[in-house]
């Protein structure tokens, strides 16, 4: 009995001490969850330098898959979207070493213009790191008149 209960104490600690989440994270993600939904990500894309591009009609969408579609068969099938009420995000981190890339986050949201950048995903010590990747992710947004910008954190 009394070990039963010493289990569930030590239980009620452990579980306790997950709940120190950074309150900003958790408002970034509440925040990026308002205005982008991801789509697609993958870890190859060809694409070697960091790159963000804002797709507004399905001719970029396609001619972005033309290009990490060339050296797949088959390739990664285009997303369906409907350009009157949505748009789409594509980031490419360029050349990374190791699996995951990064992803995007809302930076600055004012009243003429929305500004997103990338947030570093560091590999965890289990993953292989000697592997080099070009990953891309793609997020899906309701279309806005603002003027959507891209800040690079150096």
């Amino acid at each position: 009995m009394r070990l039963l209960i010493l289990l569930i104490c030590l239980l009620g600690i452990s579980c306790s001490g997950q709940k120190g989440a950074s309150k900003d994270k958790a408002d970034s993600t509440i925040q990026n969850s308002k205005y982008l939904q991801l789509v697609l990500k993958d870890n190859y894309s060809g694409v070697e330098e960091s790159e963000f591009q804002v797709v507004r009609d399905p001719k970029a969408l396609r001619n972005f898959f033309i290009q990490i579609n060339k050296t797949r068969k088959p390739g990664l099938s285009i997303p369906e979207v409907d350009f009157s009420k949505e748009l789409l995000l594509i980031y490419c981190a360029g050349t990374t070493r190791g699996v995951g890339g990064s992803e995007l986050l809302l930076i600055k949201n004012s009243q003429d213009s929305i500004v997103f950048g990338p947030k570093e995903r560091t590999p965890s010590k289990k993953e292989f790191t000697e592997v080099t990747t070009t990953p891309f992710s793609i997020y899906k947004m309701p279309l806005t008149p603002k003027e959507i910008g891209f800040h690079k954190s150096d």
